[in-house]
């Protein structure tokens, strides 16, 4: 169940991505969004402003006044979308405050852009925040392409661990509120290991009044999940944070290829904590 949902802005097209992702999330679930803004205390408050000789003050209230155009941007969506909206303007650490806030208004997902307002300068990787925030949040992330585009499926990577049961059960709720097509992927080399995860995957998934499809391999994990959403652009992703078969702590290799590869947005799964 979702009832409120972190969003931090920047004025990348990455954040606006997120933020429409999240009002057509949040509006099935009649969740709450906090809008948030992070004057970033590196900026305000680094060696930088000495350098150009620019005060300080000046510069905070230059960016705070960029964040309340942003956040009056994002109120007037969710307000003609009936969602409810909370504008937040907080000074610190970025990837920090993230992490924070998403704590204090006990919000049950972080939907923010992959990349941030230096993307151009990231090459294929996805942003310093991004992976910070992904790695330090007790909740799951979701992690918006630059372009939006509305999601119209789910692609859930299952190998039958506890993280990856509850990301399942996770992405099942979002498939049965917000109406998408959900696919279910298994890599094992096991074909009989296999057909037992798709099939207590197909047996969750009814407990929602879902009828999924599910996907099979036995190669390399990464290049199973690529392939099956390859075709679908319209597609969320989501992986489990912990996982023998994803690899290590939340940024495995197989999660962080997937994140760098994929046109769609990811969402890693990590439970409350």
């Amino acid at each position: 169940m979702l009832k409120n949902i972190v969003v931090p802005l920047d004025s990348s097209s990455y954040s606006w991505s997120a933020a429409q992702h999240a009002v057509k999330m949040a509006f099935p679930y009649r969740a709450a969004i906090h809008g948030l803004y992070v004057v970033d205390a590196k900026i305000t408050e680094g060696q930088l402003l000495n350098d150009l000789n620019v005060d300080p003050e000046e510069a905070h209230d230059l960016y705070q006044a960029k964040g309340n155009k942003l956040l009056e941007k994002f109120e007037k969506e969710c307000k003609g979308a009936n969602v409810e909206f909370h504008p937040v303007i907080a000074e610190g650490v970025v990837s920090r405050m993230i992490r924070d806030k998403a704590t204090e208004f006990n919000a049950e997902l972080i939907i923010m852009g992959k990349k941030g307002i230096n993307a151009q300068w990231s090459g294929p990787l996805f942003g310093s925040v991004a992976e910070t925030v992904v790695r330090q949040a007790k909740r799951p992330v979701f992690l918006a392409q630059e372009n939006y585009s509305p999601i119209e499926a789910v692609y859930v990577a299952y190998d039958g661990e506890l993280v990856s049961i509850r990301a399942l059960r996770f992405a099942a709720e979002l498939c049965a509120r917000c109406k998408w097509r959900m696919y279910v992927i298994s890599v094992n080399r096991s074909e009989e290991r296999q057909k037992e995860l798709l099939q207590q995957a197909v047996e969750m998934a009814e407990l929602h009044g879902l009828k999924i499809t599910t996907v099979g391999g036995s190669g390399d994990t990464t290049e199973e999940i690529m392939a099956a959403v390859s075709e679908d652009p319209n597609a969320l992703i989501v992986l489990g944070a912990y996982s023998s078969r994803l690899r290590k702590l939340i940024l495995g290799s197989v999660s962080e290829q997937v994140m760098r590869q994929a046109r769609q947005p990811v969402l890693v799964y990590r439970p409350l904590s």
